[in-house]
Protein backbone atom coordinates (compact mmCIF):
# COMPACT_ATOMS: atom_id res chain seq x y z
CA UNK A 1 0.00 0.00 0.00
CA UNK A 2 1.30 3.45 -0.96
CA UNK A 3 1.21 6.22 1.26
CA UNK A 4 -0.77 7.93 -0.52
CA UNK A 5 -3.31 5.06 -0.32
CA UNK A 6 -2.75 4.31 3.23
CA UNK A 7 -3.48 8.46 4.27
CA UNK A 8 -6.90 8.20 1.95
CA UNK A 9 -7.98 5.06 4.12
CA UNK A 10 -7.17 6.94 7.19
CA UNK A 11 -9.02 10.19 6.04
CA UNK A 12 -11.82 8.08 5.36
CA UNK A 13 -11.62 6.07 8.38
CA UNK A 14 -11.26 8.88 10.60
CA UNK A 15 -14.00 11.02 8.96
CA UNK A 16 -16.51 7.82 9.64
CA UNK A 17 -15.25 7.55 13.28
CA UNK A 18 -15.73 11.45 13.72
CA UNK A 19 -19.35 11.09 12.23
CA UNK A 20 -20.01 8.29 14.53
CA UNK A 21 -18.83 9.75 17.51
CA UNK A 22 -21.21 12.82 16.71
CA UNK A 23 -24.31 10.54 16.44
CA UNK A 24 -23.68 8.24 19.68
CA UNK A 25 -23.55 12.14 21.35
CA UNK A 26 -26.91 12.93 19.68
CA UNK A 27 -28.69 9.66 20.62
CA UNK A 28 -30.40 9.90 24.29
CA UNK A 29 -29.94 6.37 25.63
CA UNK A 30 -33.63 5.02 27.25
CA UNK A 31 -31.71 3.12 29.80
CA UNK A 32 -28.75 2.06 31.83
CA UNK A 33 -27.53 -0.95 29.36
CA UNK A 34 -27.73 1.89 26.49
CA UNK A 35 -25.61 4.32 28.72
CA UNK A 36 -22.82 2.02 29.33
CA UNK A 37 -22.68 1.61 25.93
CA UNK A 38 -22.94 4.41 24.59
CA UNK A 39 -19.72 5.07 27.00
CA UNK A 40 -18.45 1.93 25.53
CA UNK A 41 -18.27 2.77 22.00
CA UNK A 42 -17.52 6.67 22.63
CA UNK A 43 -14.22 5.39 24.36
CA UNK A 44 -13.26 3.45 22.14
CA UNK A 45 -14.17 5.53 19.04
CA UNK A 46 -12.39 8.34 20.82
CA UNK A 47 -9.06 6.33 21.54
CA UNK A 48 -9.11 4.73 17.73
CA UNK A 49 -9.57 8.25 16.07
CA UNK A 50 -6.69 10.01 18.56
CA UNK A 51 -4.38 7.14 17.05
CA UNK A 52 -5.23 8.14 13.79
CA UNK A 53 -5.35 11.47 14.08
CA UNK A 54 -1.71 11.38 15.83
CA UNK A 55 -0.67 9.09 12.99
CA UNK A 56 -1.49 11.14 10.40
CA UNK A 57 0.18 14.66 8.60
CA UNK A 58 -1.78 18.12 9.52
CA UNK A 59 -3.62 18.26 6.32
CA UNK A 60 -5.05 14.94 6.69
CA UNK A 61 -6.24 16.44 10.69
CA UNK A 62 -7.63 18.88 8.99
CA UNK A 63 -9.47 16.75 6.98
CA UNK A 64 -10.20 14.19 9.33
CA UNK A 65 -11.73 16.74 11.49
CA UNK A 66 -13.08 19.26 9.42
CA UNK A 67 -11.43 22.25 10.05
CA UNK A 68 -10.06 22.76 6.41
CA UNK A 69 -12.37 24.57 3.90
CA UNK A 70 -14.34 26.82 6.58
CA UNK A 71 -16.13 24.27 8.29
CA UNK A 72 -16.46 24.20 12.06
CA UNK A 73 -14.46 21.84 13.49
CA UNK A 74 -16.23 18.63 13.87
CA UNK A 75 -14.94 17.46 17.38
CA UNK A 76 -15.29 18.94 20.86
CA UNK A 77 -12.85 15.98 22.40
CA UNK A 78 -9.92 18.10 20.47
CA UNK A 79 -9.96 20.02 23.52
CA UNK A 80 -9.03 16.74 25.68
CA UNK A 81 -5.48 16.56 24.33
CA UNK A 82 -5.41 14.59 21.12
CA UNK A 83 -4.50 17.20 18.45
CA UNK A 84 -1.29 19.09 19.48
Amino acid sequence: MTDASATDRAISQGRALVRAIEALGEIEPSGWFERALVRLLLAGYRRRLCGIVEAVPASAQATILGMGSGDKPMMLWVDEGCVG
